[in-house]
């Protein structure tokens, strides 16, 4: 079935919703500009503001003395672990040139009495000495970059406990300031919640209507882009608290709805079938007649396909007609024949009413 709505009417359907798209964005970038040139009251806050004075910059220096005699001590480690491998080195091709030299000898005077092995014996003892000596100073090298080391740790370990000590602080700050935003943003949300919710009950026949759900738009923007973010969590108390009030009020409007609706339709069906026709409006009854819903009732029409289905089997309201001119079956709301162009019995009614 074609669409009962008029052309121009359907035109002015889709530029009436680009309308509102663009009414509600002009307000949604005014309202970001308002909160923007606001008084500031979300500034930025960091750990280090809630540190005493002066500690962090002894801290960091502390840090920065450390690191530079661990470097230190490093390097010198580094320089006696090569004196002592060079010490070892020359003590060892010593050792193993004497024991060269002893077994090459053809003397027959003994070693214990003879000059030259006792000058090369002494000359060994003295790399060896040399040798126990690099070792020696090699430890207090190790020992020096072991205690520079600790020292730079512990330094570090200082800076740390600075912000540990500060962040039960600095988290009351961000925790108080995350509150102090959430109902600064609430403050001016909550007065477009209500109008909204206001335009969208009384409004909604108004001859302006696509302007009240631009501003309807604009505050459900401002509300899930400019206050839910804003949220405090406090562990998700608050999140899952203010969770369960939307839900309730939502649940009870929705119920309170849904009950006057009912009863609204239980009054009506005990009306006469020519009241309630005459109480639906043409538009209406002939969007949900092709949607295959009753106008009357709202509930689906029950077809079969060896049975004209004329009338709803729920409230009895009759949705076809045989024309009186022609016979030929029409939707009981419309007002001529689609065959022979006649009045149907729907605009004989109004005419007379």
């Amino acid at each position: 079935m074609a669409k009962s709505t008029r052309r121009p009417q359907q035109i002015y359907s889709i530029v009436m919703w680009a309308l509102s798209i663009i009414f509600a964005g002009f307000l949604m970038g005014l309202g970001s500009l308002i909160i923007k040139d606001l008084p500031k009251v979300d500034k930025t806050i960091t750990l280090d503001q809630y540190i005493q004075p002066g500690a962090l910059d002894a801290a960091e220096a502390e840090i920065k003395r450390a690191a530079a005699a661990s470097a230190l001590a490093e390097y010198a480690h580094r320089q006696k672990q090569n004196e002592a491998a060079a010490a070892t080195a020359d003590s060892l091709s010593a050792q193993d040139s004497l024991n060269n030299w002893l077994n090459t000898r053809t003397a027959t005077e003994s070693n214990a009495q003879n000059p030259a092995v006792l000058a090369r014996t002494r000359s060994v003892e003295a790399l060896r000495e040399t040798e126990r000596e690099a070792l020696r100073q090699q430890q207090t090298a190790l020992d020096n970059l072991e205690a520079a080391r600790k020292a730079d740790s512990d330094s570090r370990d200082a800076k740390a406990a600075l912000y540990t000590q500060a962040r039960p602080s600095y988290q009351r700050a961000k925790d108080a300031q995350a509150l102090r935003v959430f109902f600064y943003r609430l403050a001016l949300t909550l007065p477009l919640l209500m109008i909204a919710g206001w335009m969208a009950a009384k409004t909604r026949a108004s001859s302006y209507w696509p302007l009240y759900r631009g501003f309807i738009l604009f505050a459900l923007f401002a509300f899930f882009v400019e206050l839910v973010p804003y949220l405090p969590s406090y562990g998700g108390y608050v999140r899952y608290g203010v969770g369960l009030i939307v839900v309730l009020i939502s649940g009870h409007f929705i119920i309170r709805g849904m009950r006057n609706y009912l009863a609204r339709k239980q009054i009506e069906e005990s009306r006469s079938e020519g009241e309630r026709r005459q109480s639906i409006e043409y538009e209406t009854a002939l969007k949900k007649i092709s949607a295959k819903t009753c106008p009357g009732c709202d509930r689906s029409i029950i077809e079969r396909e060896d049975i004209e289905t004329d009338f709803c089997v729920h409230c009895g309201i009759r949705l076809k007609e045989k024309c009186g001119s022609c016979g030929e079956r029409n939707i009981s709301f419309h007002r001529y024949c689609l065959c022979c162009g006649e009045r149907t019995n729907a605009q004989q009614a109004e005419a007379t009413a």
